[in-house]
């Protein structure tokens, strides 16, 4: 019986809930609101601007992203329609007040915020580069390019990009390794044939830097982004290990951990080890379990 008061209880909450008005001002007289889980725009003297027939709008580059259903699209704060309500996702970049636009068919592209198309609609994937003002694209070969925020193609798509960082990328061309400078491609550098990319992860952490794992014959090493090597070339595997100052390292079998510096912070002892966020965690046959903690 309480169990059944209770949840009448909880459903008399939410279609209260419901039932309540939201509104939030989003610019000078311009307020987003919600009625009856829909969601529309009025004025200061609430008079209806975009009607309530929403499912969802996100406030976006001083531009409005309404949900119908599935589908979204892109209208300014006096309803006039930017982007067609034919997307299904749009995704903001207010660093550089644009759109990265997702068709049904996970085709994407970029707009500007007056709807304007300036990366074709055509990629496997579009990204931005951190703290730069670039785009990454991927096209149905699964070679990569470079637009600029403008539309302009600065990087053809003929490499495969591994680790990228701001303006540096590590890729490769015809399986020839570069390390491509978006911003000035006279600094772009052309690496030795036999050093071959190794798929890393990114961690975003504060700090991080551009590392690329690579192997040269049947070993391992780390290079940087000046083509550096900053962990010798010597170990039969090496994995990122959950924060980018550190390598998990493998020889003979053995295990430890490397920082960036190329100085063995956890010898090579361990049977395995399990990398989190903060810490990993070391193992040895028949021995305790070791916890390393990283120094950020």
């Amino acid at each position: 019986m309480n169990k059944l008061i209770l949840i009448i209880f909880g459903v008399l909450i939410q279609n209260l809930v419901l039932s309540q008005d939201f509104k939030r001002q989003i610019e000078e007289n311009r307020y987003l609101e919600i009625k009856q889980t829909k969601h529309g725009v009025i004025d200061s003297l609430n008079l209806i601007i975009t009607p309530f027939i929403y499912d969802k709008i996100y406030y976006k580059n001083g531009r409005l992203i309404v949900q119908l259903q599935n589908l979204k699209g892109v209208i300014n704060t006096d309803n006039q329609l930017i982007v067609p309500i034919i997307y299904k996702d749009i995704n903001s970049d207010e660093k550089c007040n644009r759109f990265i636009l997702c068709t049904e068919n996970n085709q994407f592209g970029l707009s500007d915020s007056n709807g304007k198309v300036i990366i074709p609609i055509k990629y496997k994937r579009v990204s931005s580069v951190e703290n730069y003002n670039y785009y990454i694209t991927k096209n149905v070969n699964d070679l990569n390019g470079v637009y600029d925020t403008n539309g302009k193609n600065v990087i053809p798509e003929e490499y495969k990009f591994y680790t990228i960082y701001d303006n540096k990328i590590f890729a490769t061309k015809n399986n020839q390794p570069f390390i491509l400078d978006i911003e000035n491609s006279i600094n772009s550098k052309k690496l030795e044939t036999d050093i071959i990319f190794i798929n890393t992860y990114k961690y975003h952490t504060k700090g991080s830097k551009p590392f690329q794992i690579i192997k040269k014959g049947h070993k391992f090493g780390v290079i940087n982004s000046n083509n550096k090597i900053i962990i010798p070339i010597i170990y039969d595997e090496i994995k990122t290990a959950g924060h980018w100052r550190y390598f998990i390292i493998m020889k003979n079998n053995k295990l430890g951990i490397i920082d960036i510096n190329g100085k063995i912070v956890k010898d090579l002892i361990y049977d395995s080890i399990r990398p989190s966020i903060m810490y990993v965690v070391l193992e040895r046959k028949n021995k305790k379990g070791e916890v390393f903690s990283y120094e950020y």
